[in-house]
């Protein structure tokens, strides 16, 4: 058998992407698991399907008495299962993110500005919710 030579600069990326991966993977299934076996933790379905044509705001607010602002709301309520799934969704969100930069000290100048564009548009897309949010748009 042949052996592939495989650059640095992809295995950073790849082991970086495998490290985020599974642990955004072990923070979206442990409470799930841990809601299955004990059966608290997460909100009540009937309160859900009850409030299910609010938005956002109004849902979070009648359903846990947790007000929606930014991307931090999460965080302050890590007490409940359904936030901590949630901080595993950011990580696997934030994952390819982190695996470019990762890879920028393997790479050599011409991938380095490719990847540069790259982080500055997955920064943008972090941004623009909370620059449309403060300009109200």
């Amino acid at each position: 058998m042949k052996e592939a030579k495989i650059d640095p600069m992809n295995v950073a990326f790849g082991r970086a992407m495998e490290v985020f991966t599974y642990i955004g993977l072990v923070l979206m299934v442990v409470p799930g698991v841990i809601y299955i076996i004990t059966g608290t933790g997460y909100i009540d379905v009937e309160r859900v399907i009850a409030n299910w044509d609010k938005s956002t705001d109004e849902f979070w607010n009648e359903i846990k008495g947790v007000e929606v602002r930014g991307y931090s709301w999460f965080m302050n309520n890590l007490s409940s299962f359904d936030c901590l799934s949630i901080v595993g969704i950011v990580i696997l969100a934030v994952a390819p993110l982190v695996s470019i930069i990762a890879a920028i000290p393997k790479s050599n100048l011409k991938y380095r500005v490719i990847l540069a564009v790259v982080i500055i548009e997955f920064m943008f897309a972090i941004v623009r919710p909370l620059i449309m949010q403060v300009t109200g748009h």
